[in-house]
């Protein structure tokens, strides 16, 4: 690896078959995992292929957990501090977040155990006792090395680069805000992975700036579309119309842009600006040369999300 977590020419000779690389050609918009609303739970240490496998909490309670936090219509990431901060603690640190424009929120608890969430109510519109509003950005970088490689070697030196460049101007905000490394959040193709679950914000591939650039840009409402995957609040062709309206040069704060997918054609959506504005987006896919998917897997057909037709309303 080159210096902060830069492939240099040398690496990529050695490691021609890394997904990330092999998917620089691959536009990221429409990218993003769909998920209104992310619980991010503290758990040190290795995390299995899957976080739900048992290697981490076992297979009783890992079962009981992932049918709990599904039934709460929520996705749960395993998060831990980068470095050796991130292999003990005494009480397990949680975050609720919601990513719905209007609606959304980080709020963090804690609990003696992972088993303590079974009590809880974890939806979007649940409330959690004990728990408090967090005001300021929680940025994750997936280093997820189980899940892909490229997560753990391209992630990790953006975990602790982020944290260097923004992490105190974070806990001088609030004690709770912090940059935290983060299970597989779907997308390793597009390592380094930044994904901010207070707004659903996905970044990849996101580099030591630029992720600095997209934190800095959080705390002040704006929103960088250099690399943005999209917002995970929108399936992907709302992600892409998103993307679209905001790359064609239109002013929005991270929460003036509401999404609306065509009940009969799923591809079709409208944007609706807070000032008024809308515009009508379709969106449609065009097919890559083969390639994995992740580092596990064989190359195989591809295809990229592209823009069919964009017209102001």
């Amino acid at each position: 690896m080159g210096h902060h977590g830069v492939v240099s020419d040398t690496d990529s000779a050695t490691q021609p078959d890394w997904c990330s690389l092999q998917s620089a050609d691959e536009p990221p918009a429409g990218t993003a995992a769909h998920e209104e609303s992310w619980v991010l739970l503290e758990v040190p240490g290795r995390w299995g292929r899957d976080i739900f496998d048992g290697e981490a909490l076992g297979e009783d309670l890992s079962r009981r957990l992932k049918e709990h936090v599904a039934a709460c219509g929520s996705r749960m990431l395993f998060i831990r501090r980068p470095g050796r901060e991130g292999q003990r603690l005494d009480r397990h640190r949680f975050y609720l977040c919601d990513t719905r424009p209007g609606r959304r929120s980080i709020r963090t608890g804690r609990v003696d155990g992972p088993g303590e969430l079974l009590g809880l109510d974890l939806s979007p519109d649940g409330h959690v006792a004990g728990t408090r509003e967090v005001a300021a950005p929680v940025p994750l970088v997936c280093t997820h090395a189980k899940r892909d490689q490229c997560c753990a070697v391209r992630g990790r030196p953006v975990a602790a680069g982020l944290e260097t460049l923004v992490g105190g101007r974070l806990a001088a905000l609030d004690p709770d805000a912090a940059v935290w490394e983060c299970s597989h959040t779907g997308g390793h193709r597009f390592a380094p992975v930044l994904l901010l679950p207070g707004t659903g914000y996905t970044y990849g591939p996101a580099e030591v700036a630029h992720a600095a650039g997209v934190v800095e840009a959080a705390l002040d409402g704006r929103v960088v579309t250099e690399n943005l995957r999209g917002r995970s609040t929108w399936p992907s062709a709302g992600q892409v119309a998103e993307v679209a309206v905001r790359n064609s040069g239109v002013e929005a704060g991270v929460d003036d842009l509401v999404v609306t997918l065509d009940p009969d054609s799923p591809r079709v959506a409208v944007v609706r600006h807070t000032d008024g504005r809308a515009w009508r987006v379709e969106a449609g896919t065009r097919p890559l040369p083969p390639r994995s998917q992740s580092c596990r897997k064989p190359p195989g057909e591809a295809s990229a999300w592209v823009v069919e037709s964009f017209t102001q309303l």
